[in-house]
């Protein structure tokens, strides 16, 4: 790397656009000619922070991937002189996503140096083509239709007398319930409906991930290594359950066949670790849950599209599972990684907390 790889973006544009970045509250990124970070103000590195190695004096393609839509904002702006604007970009890279921002990319000083400047925000609600809304409507209606029929099944096993059965009677019911409840938030217009927040214990959502991959796996042991005292988290119950749920059962299947295989839910509170979660927004404190596997790794196919839409090896797969965890998690102004490696993968989700006190 060059001697001005690392060079502060004032010797380049000047100190007082360096300092005037540093106090934009919107995450900054500047770039250099040859697409190399030069710059991050503090927002920014709120925002990246946990993704990698150090992000100064990384290429774009490094960070995001070779495909990604902030790359190509960037060299549009890099090669004229002209900012350019784009809204609901995706934010994600190998291992990690961060939902969807609108990125400006302008030009900075003489030198040909750019700034990207992110604004995180509710996802945009365009509607889609009518077939779009007939699928959906059509997808909820067909999905509602045999949930009738598993729940009243589920009702007279529970009735019975074997209380194992009793217990899993009552676990399908309410998972029924749950699924009804998403079908219902479905808007054809677009997509799932924006959360419905409350205060809750992430474990409640975790010990129904847990009893659902139980049931379903039983050969594979299933861990939970819970912080006791944590504090409460303002989310969407079922949402979030669908998000932790979605990722479990990649694990599961992961491990399934293995002799050892093996599941963790962990969580913990992240003393000292505070994320910016929107453009003026204060930075939060956050609670993490950790699922991790001790399978054979993401395959090297799929490891820079993880969470894309398709993305999947799996021959009945339609690799939806990971999206919809990620916007979920994007919904709810948090952040989702992962790192992966023979015998290891974990997948990090942080969430903000509205307090700094434990309760």
């Amino acid at each position: 790397m060059s001697d001005t790889a690392l060079l502060p973006l004032g010797r380049i544009a000047g100190p007082d656009v360096e300092r005037w970045l540093e106090a934009l509250p919107a995450p900054v990124i500047g770039v250099a000619p040859d697409e190399r970070v030069r710059f991050l103000n503090s927002a920014a590195a709120d925002l990246l922070t946990g993704i990698g190695r150090g992000i100064l004096g990384r290429r774009l393609d490094e960070i995001f991937g070779p495909d990604a839509p902030i790359i190509s904002l960037a060299r549009r702006a890099l090669s004229g002189s002209t900012g350019f604007a784009e809204a609901d970009v995706a934010l994600m890279g190998p291992g990690f996503a961060l939902g969807h921002a609108s990125v400006a990319a302008s030009p900075v000083g003489e030198h040909g140096y750019i700034a990207l400047v992110i604004t995180r925000q509710p996802r945009a609600r365009h509607a889609p083509p009518l077939t779009g809304a007939s699928a959906a409507r059509t997808l909820a209606h067909e999905v509602r239709n045999p949930l009738a029929g598993i729940r009243a099944a589920a009702q007279l096993i529970s009735r019975g007398d074997d209380p194992d059965a009793a217990a899993l009677g009552k676990l399908i019911c309410d998972e029924v319930d749950r699924i009804r409840r998403l079908t219902d938030q479905i808007d054809p217009m677009a997509g799932m409906a924006p959360p419905n927040f409350e205060r809750f214990n992430i474990h409640e959502a975790l010990e129904r991930v847990r009893m659902l991959i139980g049931s379903s796996a039983p050969d594979v042991m299933i861990r939970e290594r819970y912080d006791p005292s944590l504090p409460l988290v303002t989310g969407d119950l079922d949402q979030l359950i669908q998000a932790f749920l979605n990722i479990a059962k990649n694990a599961v299947e992961a491990v399934t066949g293995q002799p050892d295989g093996e599941v963790a839910l962990v969580t913990s509170y992240r003393h000292g670790v505070r994320i910016r979660s929107g453009a003026s927004g204060a930075a939060r404190t956050q609670l993490e849950v950790q699922i991790i596997d001790n399978g054979p790794g993401v395959s090297p196919e799929i490891a820079e599209r993880l969470f894309e839409a398709f993305a999947t090896t799996k021959p009945n797969g339609m690799g939806l599972g990971l999206t919809v965890a990620a916007d979920i998690i994007a919904r709810h102004d948090g952040r989702i990684e992962v790192t992966s490696a023979p015998g290891r993968t974990a997948f990090r989700i942080l969430l903000p907390l509205d307090t700094d006190e434990r309760s």
